[in-house]
């Protein structure tokens, strides 16, 4: 065998195992949902705001804005989603309908009850982040997962979104604000780290790569 056919064996091998050494996880949260606040409201009304908030569609938006970037956004054909409308309709209008969107109950938002506080009113987004909070700490428990087994189920569902991105150069999640900054600290854990740091606001994209 010649010295240069060897040469460029080892080169091929090199670039094959090393082509995704810098694998990327781009985590986008969904589109803004076009519904009226409001205000100070009674515990039932926060809980209807939040039913319809998760039955809207999310209002039109500049996908270009989002795309670019996401490095090589034009070759992406698969794309792991929550089943929410809002999450399912923003990823169609950014990558297109005949994308494969993989959609998974683990990206889901996290889901928990309102508080049942009837005499008292408060501002919507009171309601809901109270809420969130007695959830997490283990109380206002009357939904079938807790916050602990949303992380667990969350954690083993990371292997997955891995392991794409380390076959394939990248993974591209579309999900919700809470739910991503929960696999943020999941990958994070696991040695990933920020190339870009785009905060959790609605079309935020955050990537993260395993450098």
């Amino acid at each position: 065998m010649s010295k240069k056919y060897i040469f460029i064996t080892f080169i091929f091998i090199f670039i094959s195992v090393n082509a995704f050494s810098n694998s990327k996880i781009y985590l986008i949260r969904h589109a803004k949902v076009p519904i009226e606040n409001p205000g100070w409201c009674s515990s039932q009304i926060a809980n209807e705001y939040k039913v319809l908030y998760n039955n809207t569609s999310v209002q039109k938006f500049d996908s270009e804005m989002v795309l670019k970037k996401i490095d090589r956004y034009e070759t992406i054909d698969t794309v792991f989603c929550s089943p929410q409308l809002r999450a399912k309709q923003t990823a169609e209008l950014l990558f297109g309908k005949n994308v494969n969107l993989k959609i998974n109950e683990n990206l889901m938002e996290l889901d928990y009850p309102v508080i049942k506080w009837p005499l008292l009113k408060l501002p919507v987004k009171v309601w809901l982040t109270t809420s969130l909070i007695a959830w997490m700490a283990g109380n206002n428990q009357d939904k079938e997962l807790t916050y602990k087994q949303r992380k667990d189920y969350l954690e083993n569902y990371s292997l997955t979104l891995i392991a794409y991105a380390e076959t394939h150069g990248e993974t591209v999640i579309v999900a919700h604000g809470v739910v991503i900054r929960e696999i943020i600290k999941i990958l994070k854990k696991k040695g990933w780290t920020f190339e870009d740091k785009d905060g959790y606001g609605n079309l935020s994209v955050n990537c993260l790569v395993n450098s």
